[in-house]
């Protein structure tokens, strides 16, 4: 039993050799990538990488320093992506990897680029992807300020939907049905000078992977709204011929369905109230808050109705309204979809009801 005894030992001390002679990797021995850019010129996909690093020995998940662009091109996103690898000296480390950016090329059609990462998902759950108007010869004179750049994107993919989400992770995006994105992306904007503004302001409309509109101020605001990424709108347009700024609080969507004329019929109400109305920079008097007050609604009623003639009217249903109808009366909705006739049969009516604080 002794001899057993000393022979347990010494396997466990082999092992333990063994097993000390593959320590993991730190990340101060890694290439920390944080954002990954793609885009398309000339038949040839670019790549670019921003890559932070850590200090040596670390094992933690920080990193410091000034971030670096490594950028490559090849006949395919791997190719082009290893190429881009291949111009540092460390290995990539993905895992913190949140941002992709797809230039200017790419966004002609998206489709490839998404359904790259999209079938990667499980390794990055918290990739958001944005539209970016730079080419890769833009995003590499950047260089001074992205690291700043990088840390305006993590805190907008961070922001709830109290503070306008502005941003759509991977998992969150239909690329079934018509072989291509329905739905949207935002753009996201900056530039290599530093007082430039960095973050989103315009959103993008794609239907079978290809843009066809643009939103920006109160449309892509009531648009996030009633993709359920925001519960407020702030507003300064012009209504009338007049210049109207408004905010709103305690909002709330409802969606009733029904049939209307033998065809599935879904009603949307907006309601809440409305707070710091003021017209040509001056507060609205009591006794032109009820009139102010109908033509806010109006006004929100005619930008719901462009939006649901740009999205569910081409197919394009960003805002789920299907999937409300089908709770009504699933076997019709159905049959519909499969006739590929619902989005032309279907309607939606749009009300806002909110009234003053």
């Amino acid at each position: 039993m002794q001899k057993n005894a000393y022979k347990i030992i010494a396997l466990t001390l082999l092992l333990m050799l063994l097993c000390g002679c593959k320590q993991s990797r730190s990340l101060g021995e890694r290439a920390i990538v944080k954002m990954v850019y793609l885009d398309e010129s000339g038949g040839q996909v670019q790549a670019g990488l921003v890559v932070f690093t850590c200090a040596p020995n670390s094992d933690t998940a920080s990193v410091e320093g000034q971030a670096k662009i490594y950028t490559a091109q090849g006949k395919s996103i791997e190719e082009a992506l290893y190429k881009a690898e291949q111009q540092q000296n460390k290995k990539p480390f993905y895992a913190q990897n949140e941002i992709l950016l797809l230039g200017p090329g790419a966004a002609r059609n998206v489709t490839p680029y998404l359904s790259y990462f999209a079938d990667e998902n499980a390794a990055r759950p918290n990739l958001a992807a944005f539209l970016t108007p730079l080419t890769a010869e833009e995003l590499s004179e950047c260089e001074d300020v992205i690291s700043d750049v990088v840390r305006e994107g993590e805190r907008l993919i961070g922001m709830g939907a109290d503070e306008q989400d502005r941003t759509q992770s991977i998992f969150e995006i239909n690329l079934s049905g018509t072989g291509g994105l329905d739905g949207y992306l935002p753009v996201f904007s900056f530039s290599k000078e530093e007082k430039e503004f960095r973050g989103v302001r315009q959103m993008v409309l794609f239907r079978s992977g290809a843009p066809y509109a643009v939103l920006e101020d109160a449309a892509m605001q009531m648009f996030l709204l009633l993709n359920g990424k925001a519960r407020q709108l702030t507003v300064n347009t012009q209504i009338e011929g007049r210049v109207v700024s408004f905010r709103t609080q305690q909002l709330r969507l409802t969606h009733t369905a029904s049939t209307a004329g033998g065809a599935p019929h879904l009603e949307v109400c907006l309601t809440g109230k409305l707070d710091d109305v003021t017209v040509d920079g001056a507060p609205v008097a009591d006794k032109e808050e009820a009139e102010m007050t109908r033509e806010i609604n109006a006004y929100l009623n005619r930008e719901a109705e462009m939006l649901n003639q740009a999205t569910f009217a081409r197919g394009n249903d960003t805002f789920h309204y299907a999937w409300w109808l089908k709770l009504y009366d699933t076997a019709a909705c159905e049959a519909l979809l499969r006739t590929g006739t619902l989005y032309d049969i279907a309607t939606v009516d749009f009300s806002s009801e909110l009234k003053p604080v």
